[in-house]
């Protein structure tokens, strides 16, 4: 009877943990036809987004790991014990022959439980510092995927393989449109250079209100697509129309505003001269498959610090992007930077130094990874019949 690969997917807590987990999942059921279970915290967003993709799951109670003392560090570090027996029972239940953990407190548990039990653990590390959870269980780890060269400098060499970041289809297949005709899908101008504007998910104030501030300048020579966050939208919206109001109307079609985009985030990439964003890694890997120039505005470091400002310093150095700390960001600031790339042949040389960073494989190529570990355990043959050597 043919053996059927079962692999244990894990990472949570916010969507830059769970979009790449989900990603790497759907390569191994799509194309190796594994039996896959997605082990999340009960408390995360993957209890919503996992179900919607289609997997089965099961959840614990994991604590999330903070470098300071507080209310929710002691209920946090209260539930790690109950989460780890969990964890074990569903290892135990389940029988992998493989583990994935994208990173987030959830991978702690689902990672030691992996070792606990024998089963092979492949650990992906997406920014270029590790945050605590994966350099908790990167000792633990068979094998540790990482998006960017910079990160070797903290992991074991001969267990460390340079992939990078999974990269959503859709962000693959808009390379296939033109930036002109992407403009005009989005019913802009397709002549006029494009600034894509966005703070992530949950939006960026200081960064709406710099750009709401300086479009008086910005629109006498680009356009420019601000997305504010669906919670920022009514006040950037607010100094926006402000701002414009003594321009005349040619100008002010412009500009748009929208608080979020989802299905047309790839075609909005594609269409930009210049991105101006944070410096997540998802977001960075997808600026590099889609060689688009950026000023980066990285989130500021918090008390458990940020990994953003590592991963913007890795760009700036290799000249694939100008980096603006948010502190020093200012309208006259970012309106000479914009000025100088769109005018200059700075955006030919973002381009060309953004490919050293392009990974548009990894998502199958982190698959592979993972399935050669499960095929090292059982012996089984990959549906082409091809062991995979990595």
């Amino acid at each position: 009877m043919e053996h059927i690969m079962r692999i244990l997917i894990s990472g949570g807590g916010t969507g830059g943990h769970i979009y790449p987990a989900l990603a790497v999942a759907t390569h191994l059921r799509n194309i190796y036809n594994a039996e896959i279970l997605y082990l999340g915290s009960d408390d995360g967003l993957e209890t919503q987004l996992v179900p919607a993709a289609g997997f089965r799951m099961a959840t614990i109670k994991a604590g999330k790991l903070q470098r300071y003392v507080s209310v929710k560090t002691v209920k946090g570090i209260a539930r790690v014990p109950i989460g780890m027996v969990q964890a074990v029972g569903i290892v135990r239940k389940f029988r992998p022959d493989a583990t994935f953990t994208s990173g987030g407190y959830v991978a702690v548990p689902a990672g030691l439980a992996s070792r606990l039990n024998g089963v092979p653990l492949l650990l992906h590390q997406q920014d270029v510092p590790p945050n605590l959870s994966n350099k908790l269980i990167g000792p633990l780890a068979d094998r540790i995927s990482i998006a960017f060269a910079d990160s070797q400098q903290y992991f074991p060499a001969d267990k460390t393989l340079l992939l990078g970041n999974p990269i959503r289809q859709e962000i693959l297949d808009v390379r296939q449109v033109s930036v002109q005709q992407a403009r005009i899908q989005l019913g802009l101008s397709p002549d006029l250079p494009l600034i894509l504007v966005t703070g992530g998910s949950q939006g960026a104030r200081h960064l709406n209100q710099v750009v709401a501030r300086a479009l008086p300048e910005l629109l006498q020579f680009c356009q420019v697509l601000q997305i504010s966050g669906q919670k920022l939208l009514t006040e950037t919206q607010s100094l926006s129309e402000s701002t414009i109001a003594g321009l005349d109307s040619e100008l002010k079609q412009r500009y748009r505003l929208v608080p979020y985009l989802t299905d047309e985030m790839a075609l909005a990439l594609r269409a930009a001269e210049l991105v101006v964003c944070r410096a997540g890694a998802a977001t960075l890997s997808e600026l590099a498959v889609l060689e688009k120039p950026s000023i980066l505005v990285p989130l500021p470091p918090a008390i458990g610090s940020s990994p953003q400002e590592a991963n913007a310093e890795t760009f700036r150095r290799a000249q694939a992007a100008e980096v603006i700390k948010n502190d020093v960001l200012k309208p006259e600031l970012l309106i000479s930077r914009v000025q100088h790339i769109v005018n200059s042949a700075c955006l030919l040389d973002m381009a060309q130094a953004l490919k050293s960073f392009a990974r548009p494989t990894a998502t199958s190529d982190i698959a592979e990874a993972v399935v050669h570990m499960a095929q090292s355990t059982t012996g089984a043959q990959t549906p082409e019949n091809k062991r995979i050597n990595v």
